[in-house]
């Protein structure tokens, strides 16, 4: 069922093509004309469409027929053409052999069967005619061989062999676009028109007109096919003369592309690219050279430049249209204005006559310039009453040697100082370091820039490059402990200090304080100061914002010391460093001294002090050498049992010693060989396999056998041998003549001259040829490992 429900849907789907009864079915393509000669039967073709959609049967039979016309093998059924189908047939026309000259026609009629009421008549002329014999006096195949770009004429006569006079129409049938025609023809109508009597002949004057050769084409031996026709008037018959034409070889050479002006460096060299192309149709060896004055050469050394030509590739044709790039080299002398100007000629091999030239050139680019640089960055900040030097670096990136100047320019803030002087330098070196002086202004500020410009320029002036150069003013930190006083009052030690900022810049402190013995102390700081929240007896305090010139005063107590059992000096500390340098402290320092605390019972107490002092002593002593006495025990139990060990050792060595020295009898040495100490192995068993197979199978892996190679003849040997020995005395003579030859021209080796020039004092130095004999080294005995009882 499915399968019958697609090919309805393949049906619906198909293109409907609407026919009409009225509607030709067919169109039939028939000449209108033939020609046929008395006696000979000549064949028509008819040819068919079926123009509907759908099939047709047609029908073709005689209407009607001259007396002197026989039609035969016209279809005796219906035939068939499918929808939009092609077809034809052939129908045969015979002419009685005693017809006359003359036009006689048929007819033919064509009917359909699926349209009744449709026919066609078709009427063919059939002209009876003379016959005609027109021949060319050339052969077939002919080939001419032609020059590019001439206008090259032919000439070829034309017969009328025939028994009647007759007109022949002459034209070419050729596929190519030269440019050719007739010499007579006078409308330009690429066609001749030419009366021909029986018997006759007459010469055709034609011309064809070769092309120039471009980019390699037409190409050697190459060239259009011509087919010049003759069609009489008589029966159309058309005689044709078939002839080519074929290129002769073209060598040309052509310049394509060359770079402009080729600007170089001082002393270096370069290299102008060419483009040459053969332009010819042939493949083409190129000849290049070096036009200098009346001189071609392919080098020449002009005013200390050498130009070279390379990469010609003389002895590799170039084939047609091919292109080649040669390479011009320029070597530049070491000075810093030149140039150079020359011809580059090119010509095919042995073609001097198709030379060409272009004019080459090549200039010295002499490139002026130079950069600065900084070595290191070493003047960033500089102290007020310093000079502080930047080294500075310049460096030729020109091409040539030259002269440079320094110039400082813009300066602010700083004294800026740097040499005068010229300085040379060569292509590409670097000068040594030129140190440049900055130094502040006195009394500068803190932190205040200073800024200048360094200039790089020529000997004349030109400027090439520049530098900023920036600094500042660091900082500087003094501080002067301008007054102090200290004094003891009720059991303390009481200072006053005023410190004074003498920097350059607004600074600020950091104080702290220290005593030699433990005890009540502070500081009293000022009402701006920057103390521990908190604190009661405050150690230290940051104070801020003191500017230049300005002071401040803070104070300080300690209690002095009265619980101890001596007499002895008291110190109190006072270090302060700037919040700009903490690594550079100032400090102050007071003293005072005390006496020992009294006591009752101090002669009762002295003695049991005394005893406790020492018991203590000893049991610190015994505790700090504690882990070297177990050492010592530890290290006396193992000597201990290493000794005993290695006595039980030696007593049983000496046991077994006794026993294998027991008396042997002569007779029992053989014994000792029938002992077996060891057991025998066992042989293992292999698999047994046919010779016949491990044969085949080593043939398999290996090959078959191969023949052995039959001897060569003694005779053959005996001769090679004879040949050869010629051979080597031929050259070994050879060798000889050419060495009496050289003698008898004076042609004598001669000692080199440090050999002749050697000093009469020379000393020979033997040491480094006299062995040294080395010095014996004792080796050490083996240790007996079983010493070691351990």
């Amino acid at each position: 069922m499915r399968r019958w429900v697609v090919i309805v849907l393949v049906a619906l789907m198909l293109p409907s093509l609407p026919v009409s009864a009225d509607q030709d079915p067919f169109n039939f393509y028939i000449d209108d004309e033939i020609v046929a000669h008395p006696g000979e039967t000549v064949q028509l073709r008819i040819a068919w469409q079926n123009i509907v959609g759908t099939a047709r049967h047609f029908s073709v039979s005689l209407n009607s027929t001259g007396d002197n016309l026989t039609v035969s093998d016209l279809p005796s059924d219906w035939t068939r053409v499918a929808s939009g189908r092609l077809g034809e047939m052939l129908i045969n026309i015979t002419v009685s052999p005693d017809s006359i000259f003359e036009t006689q026609s048929f007819s033919l009629d064509f009917l359909c069967q699926e349209v009744g009421n449709w026919s066609l008549t078709h009427n063919v002329d059939v002209l009876i005619s003379k016959w005609s014999d027109i021949r060319f006096g050339s052969n077939d195949g002919s080939e001419f061989y032609v020059l590019q770009d001439v206008r090259t004429g032919f000439a070829v006569n034309v017969s009328n062999q025939a028994d009647y006079d007759d007109t022949v129409k002459l034209r070419f049938n050729t596929q190519t676009n030269w440019e050719y025609g007739f010499d007579d023809d006078l409308n330009n109508d690429g066609e001749l028109v030419i009366d021909l009597q029986s018997g006759d002949y007459e010469f055709i004057n034609f011309y064809i007109q070769t092309p120039p050769i471009l980019n390699g084409g037409p190409l050697a031996g190459t060239g259009p096919q011509f087919s010049l026709e003759a069609i009489s008037n008589l029966d159309r018959r058309v005689s044709s003369w078939n002839f080519s034409l074929r290129m002769e070889t073209y060598h040309n050479m052509t310049i394509d592309v060359v770079e402009d002006n080729l600007t170089i460096e001082p002393g270096d060299n370069e290299r102008l690219e060419v483009i040459v192309r053969n332009n010819g149709n042939t493949a083409t060896y190129l000849d290049a050279g070096l036009l200098y004055g009346d001189s071609r050469e392919d080098r020449f050394e002009i005013d200390n430049w050498t130009v070279a030509i390379f990469n010609a590739f003389e002895f590799q044709p170039l084939e047609p249209n091919e292109s080649r790039t040669i390479e011009i080299g320029f070597n530049a002398p070491n000075i810093n204005l030149g140039s150079v100007d020359l011809e580059l000629d090119i010509m095919p091999q042995s073609f001097p006559q198709r030379a060409t030239s272009v004019q080459i050139s090549s200039s010295i680019d002499w490139k002026r310039n130079g950069s600065l640089s900084k070595i290191g960055d070493s003047c960033a900040e500089i102290e007020w009453n310093q000079t502080c030097q930047q080294l500075i670096q310049i460096e030729n990136t020109g091409n040539f040697f030259q002269n440079y100047l320094l110039e400082i320019r813009d300066s602010s803030g700083m004294y800026f100082e740097i040499t005068q002087k010229t300085i040379g330098l060569s292509r590409g070196q670097n000068s040594t370091e030129i140190p440049l002086n900055i130094t502040p202004f006195e009394n500068a500020e803190a932190f205040s820039s200073g800024s200048a410009e360094l200039v790089l320029r020529l000997t004349d002036g030109m400027l090439v490059d520049s530098l900023e150069i920036s600094s500042k003013t660091a900082p500087r930190v003094f501080w002067i402990w301008e007054d102090s006083a200290t004094s003891v009052s009720n059991g303390r030690l009481e200072m006053a200090i005023t410190m004074r900022n003498d920097g350059n810049t607004a600074d600020g402190l950091v104080v702290r304080m220290t005593s030699s013995y433990f005890t009540e102390m502070s500081f009293i700081p000022p009402n701006n100061a920057i103390v521990e929240d908190g604190s009661k007896n405050i150690r230290s305090f940051e104070i801020v914002n003191i500017d230049k010139g300005a002071n401040f005063t803070f104070r300080a107590w300690a209690k002095i010391p009265d619980n101890q059992n001596s007499a002895d000096d008291f110190y109190i500390d006072i270090t302060a460093h700037s919040r700009l340098a903490d690594d550079k402290p100032f400090r102050f320092t007071a003293n005072t001294s005390f006496d020992a605390a009294t006591s009752d019972n101090d002669n009762q107490e002295g003695i049991v002090d005394s005893i406790g002092d020492i018991i203590s002593t000893i049991f610190a002593v015994i505790w700090a050498w504690k882990w070297i006495a177990i050492a010592t025990i530890a290290s006396g139990l193992m000597i201990n049992k290493s000794i005993r060990d290695r006595k039980a050792r030696l007593a049983d060595m000496e046991l077994m010693n006794s026993q294998q020295n027991v008396e042997q009898k002569p007779d029992d040495w053989m014994a000792e060989f029938a002992t077996k100490k060891q057991p025998t192995p066992e042989i293992a068993q292999s698999p047994q396999i046919p010779s016949e197979v491990f044969t085949g199978m080593f043939q398999a892996v290996g090959g078959g056998q191969k023949p052995v190679a039959e001897p060569v003849d003694s005779r053959l040997v005996g001769a090679a041998s004879t040949v050869l020995d010629h051979h080597d005395t031929v050259a070994t003579k050879s060798k000889l003549d050419d060495l009496v030859e050289n003698l008898a021209a004076g042609n004598v080796s001669t000692p080199h001259t440090a050999n002749v020039a050697l000093p009469d004092d020379i000393i020979p130095v033997t040491e480094r040829t006299v062995p040294k004999s080395k010095a014996d080294v004792s080796v050490p005995t083996m240790l007996d490992l079983d010493d070691l009882d351990l």
